[in-house]
C-alpha cells in the first residue's frame, strides 16, 4: 500500500464495474451480477486504503451509481453528488467539477467511465513512469486510480497531481 504525503489531498478516480449491454439506452445499462460482486470487492479494498471520503461524485449512468453504492456503504462519504458532467463532458468536465470542490474536502472520489478516468489520470499525473504507462492504455472495470494532489483543488490541472496506485478488484 502506498502512503500519501501528509497534508496532501487525495483524488480517487474509479471506473465503474462490469456492465450489461442489455438496456434501452447507454445511461440505463446496469451492472451484471459479476459487476456487483466486483464493485463490492473494490469498495472493500478502498475502505482498507482510505480513512475517509469527504465527497463522492458520481456519473448519472446506472452502472456508475450502482458501483458507487458499496463505496457509500463502506466509506460513508460526507457528501454525495450525482453530476451529469462526469458522463457528458469528459475529462475537462470532471476537472471543472474538481476545481470547484471546497478546500475542506481532503479526499474526493469520482465514479465514472473509460476512457475518461484514465485520460484524466494521465493528464493530471506529474511523471512519465510505469503508472503513467499503465493508465495510458486504459484501465479495467472496477479499478480505482489513487492520486495525491499537493495543492488546492482550484489549482488542479495538467501535471499537478501524482498517481500513487492503481487498485483493481480481484477477479
Amino acid at each position: 500500500m502506498t502512503t500519501l504525503t501528509s497534508g496532501a489531498r487525495t483524488l480517487v478516480l474509479v471506473r465503474h464495474s462490469k456492465a450489461s449491454h442489455q438496456a434501452p439506452t447507454d445511461l440505463e445499462r446496469p451492472l451484471t451480477s459479476k459487476g456487483r460482486t466486483l464493485a463490492d470487492k473494490l469498495a472493500r479494498q478502498m475502505s482498507g486504503r482510505l480513512s475517509r471520503v469527504d465527497l463522492l461524485l458520481v456519473s448519472p449512468a446506472a452502472r456508475a451509481r450502482q458501483t458507487a453504492r458499496p463505496m457509500q456503504h463502506r466509506l460513508d462519504p460526507g457528501d454525495i453528488r450525482v453530476e451529469p458532467e462526469i458522463y457528458h463532458r469528459g475529462p475537462m468536465g470532471i476537472l471543472h467539477l474538481l476545481e470547484e470542490v471546497e478546500e475542506a474536502s481532503r479526499t474526493v472520489m469520482v465514479v465514472g467511465h473509460e476512457p475518461t478516468m484514465s485520460i484524466l489520470a494521465h493528464m493530471l499525473h506529474d511523471a512519465d513512469d510505469d503508472l503513467a504507462s499503465q493508465v495510458s492504455f486504459g484501465v479495467p472495470t472496477a479499478t480505482a486510480l489513487i492520486m495525491e494532489v499537493p495543492g488546492a483543488w482550484a489549482a488542479l490541472g495538467p501535471n499537478q497531481a501524482h498517481l500513487v496506485d492503481i487498485v483493481t478488484a480481484p477477479r
